[in-house]
């Protein structure tokens, strides 16, 4: 049994002061972004554009020239732009554990291409809310797996919407009785994040999808700040790149109120 231990976020007081710097940023030509998700329920693709510093404008998704999911025996799926700016296809796309899966994107004559490979779900415990000490008493997140053999490695990506709104998202690795610890957000003097700080009632939903390598890869090594990021699909011309991930997973979902309960 596995034991994932999910820490929402660690509390920093590395700036103390601030003051107002001027940066002069340079424009730069838009980088497509696609993000493309593919479970047992649902297909979906979204493509946008990086924007330049001083935009503060979100991209909404764009149309380009076409969007399909090819099968493992060759057949290609398309998928239709809707109204919300997603990609979708007209009917469910049926996946079966040990396939891969490839999305191709088309944007102006150039193919941009990423392949996924659908593992086992990870079935785990409902998520408790437990104190460690780690250099301080702190809540963490508490979960295990309940039928991924010993030893064996799996790649977790948990993300957690707060009342509706999206508040965590992190990926992570273990093999054996590893734990991974991370400590909460909580009511405390020490913590000064006050739109992160939970509160007793909050509603939270935890959604554990089990992903495979390359996507564990990519989200866990991009770094936004990154001259020249990894990147996850390949291009039909060298010359072209692109941001973003094609993710094949199949997940768990739990929904719990957070409550703040009192360490011995």
């Amino acid at each position: 049994m596995k034991k994932f231990i999910y820490i929402l976020a660690i509390a920093s007081t590395m700036f103390s002061c601030t003051k107002e710097i001027e940066l002069d940023y340079k424009d730069i030509d838009p980088i497509p972004v696609i993000e493309g998700h593919l479970t047992p329920n649902k297909t979906e693709v979204i493509i946008t554009s990086t924007r330049n510093m001083n935009d503060s404008t979100k991209t909404p998704g764009r149309m380009v020239d076409d969007v399909r999911i090819i099968l493992p025996d060759g057949s290609e799926t398309p998928l239709n732009f809707q109204s919300d700016g997603y990609y979708r296809p007209d009917t469910k796309i049926n996946t079966n554990v040990g396939d891969t899966y490839t999305l191709k994107v088309t944007i102006d004559g150039v193919e941009y291409t990423g392949s996924s490979t659908l593992g086992e779900k990870a079935e785990i415990t409902e998520p408790q809310f437990v104190w460690v000490n780690l250099m301080d008493w702190m809540q963490v997140l508490e979960c295990e797996t309940t039928n991924i053999p010993e030893g064996e490695e799996v790649y977790g990506w948990a993300n957690i919407h707060r009342n509706g709104k999206r508040y965590f998202s992190d990926v992570a690795k273990t093999k054996g009785d590893t734990p991974v610890d991370i400590g909460l957000y909580y009511d405390s003097d020490m913590e000064n994040d006050k739109e992160m700080i939970l509160h007793n009632g909050d509603k939270l939903t935890l959604e554990f999808r089990t992903i495979d390598e390359n996507v564990y890869n990519y989200i866990s090594g991009y770094n936004p700040n990154s001259n020249n990021p990894k990147q996850f699909f390949t291009t039909s011309d060298k010359d072209k790149v692109c941001l973003g991930f094609f993710a094949a997973y199949d997940y768990v979902e739990f929904n719990f109120i957070y409550e703040k309960t009192p360490h011995e």
